[in-house]
């Protein structure tokens, strides 16, 4: 379980996220009072066994928690065709920048959220939304679902396998839904 960034041209300093597990994971996202799951394009192309892709893992998870998702404007037709709708509908380069502010929410409530689920966007891309949070938004904690290592997150898996990767994704369902202790 490699520590070490992915792309090794993504050193943040001396402040890493965590490397977690699948356990981890599910009780940090079953603790969140406002969890929120943004969710990029590479969810429609990623299969994750059994002939479903990474995006119907997101939709499972969405239900499960409860937590609002934003879709990225490429993903809501594949979200659609699934018959799930996603809470909003953004870039999420403007939705990682809307989470500096401590007050906003996706859902227009006063209530900020808590913690922030990225899924599904490219290494690079992602790991820049993630220094942002990490740097400009520290009322947040993040979690990367990548199977790659993301020192600007809070909390990140490791670089993993796709076979483990995959079982730690099942891994949090299980810790959601009360299977998993």
């Amino acid at each position: 379980m490699a520590t070490i960034p992915w792309q090794f041209g993504n050193v943040p300093g001396p402040k890493k996220a965590t490397a977690i597990d699948g356990k981890v994971a599910g009780r940090l996202i079953k603790v969140a009072k406002r969890p929120l799951i943004i969710v990029g394009a590479e969810a429609m192309s990623t299969p994750i066994g059994n002939g479903k892709m990474l995006i119907d893992y997101v939709i499972e998870l969405a239900k499960i928690t409860k937590a609002p998702v934003v879709a990225t404007s490429n993903t809501l037709k594949a979200f659609l065709e699934r018959e799930f709708q996603p809470t909003a509908v953004m870039a999420s380069i403007e939705v990682t920048d809307r989470l500096r502010d401590p007050n906003w929410s996706i859902d227009g409530s006063d209530k900020p959220h808590d913690l922030v689920i990225y899924v599904g966007i490219t290494y690079q891309l992602q790991s820049q939304l993630l220094s942002t949070i990490k740097n400009f938004a520290t009322h947040l904690r993040s979690l990367s679902l990548d199977r790659y290592y993301h020192p600007n997150a809070t909390f990140s898996f490791p670089n993993l396998a796709e076979d483990r990767w995959v079982e730690n994704l099942n891994m949090i369902l299980k810790v959601l839904s009360g299977e998993g202790k």
